[in-house]
């Protein structure tokens, strides 16, 4: 693993279970607090199995049907970002920003205005408007739906969580869900946003390929893609559990 000294490391993971996933976050902002070097950060991209997290303010009734997120796979989580509930899924790429904040001079604001910013441009690459609206934090169309949720959590002074983009994942996930405690959130992916014949570039591949250009704008220092392999991954027995879900 790079010390990521002078430069943020960005590991591109594939497609991880939400518990692994948030296992290496917990395991990177431990290393980051008490490590005496100068490493800045790690910035990981990834897919995630289907999953719905709940943040601090999410709560039980935001789940719509327990027993169908069950039926078709979905884990449940219970984390320590802000907001309500959201839906992971393949298709989605999500972007976790492990920063130590002190290190890098930057604010949990700076970061999140700064990372939607990056967002809103790469989207515009593939002929989309959106901005991000700090009232109901997320990435936004202009006719008013959500193509990205934002959330992060700092920590002792490391950034955790981040940014999630929809791509071209199934959508219904989101639809068992209050999504963002929004019951009218009307809910988008880039797929449905461009014509047919974009539609086939709008895939986490693809759309990080365009953002990377946009990242070290975003942190202020460059972003080096590591190869792959080159991040250990939590094992089985160090991995978050999820919670149960019931009616």
């Amino acid at each position: 693993m790079s010390s990521g000294v002078g430069v943020l490391p960005l590991y591109t993971l594939g497609r991880l279970p939400y518990g692994q996933a948030l296992a290496l976050q917990h395991a990177l902002r431990a290393r980051l607090q008490h490590s005496d070097s100068t490493e800045l950060g790690f910035l990981l991209t990834l897919e995630h199995d289907p999953v719905v997290t709940l943040g601090k303010r999410g709560r039980s009734e935001h789940l719509l049907a327990p027993a169908l997120l069950s039926a078709h796979g979905v884990d449940l989580f219970k984390v320590d970002r802000g907001g309500e509930a959201t839906f992971h899924g393949p298709g989605q790429l999500v972007i976790y920003p492990i920063l130590h904040l002190g290190r890098l001079r930057l604010g949990v604001v700076d970061v999140i205005r700064d990372l939607a910013a990056a967002v809103c441009d790469t989207l515009a690459t593939f002929g989309v408007a959106a901005s991000y609206d700090t009232d109901h934090p997320g990435v936004w169309t202009e006719d008013g739906r959500k193509v990205a949720s934002v959330g992060m959590r700092v920590s002792g002074g490391v950034s955790t969580h981040g940014v999630a983009i929809n791509l071209n994942l199934d959508l219904l996930g989101f639809s068992l869900i209050v999504p963002c405690g929004m019951p009218d959130a009307p809910i988008t992916r880039l797929v449905d946003l461009v014509s047919d014949d974009i539609a086939p570039q709008a895939t986490p591949e693809l759309f990080l390929a365009r953002l990377l250009t946009r990242l070290p704008g975003v942190f202020g220092v460059p972003v080096a893609p590591q190869p792959e392999g080159a991040m250990t991954l939590p094992q089985r027995a160090d991995w978050v559990e999820s919670l149960p879900l019931s009616e």
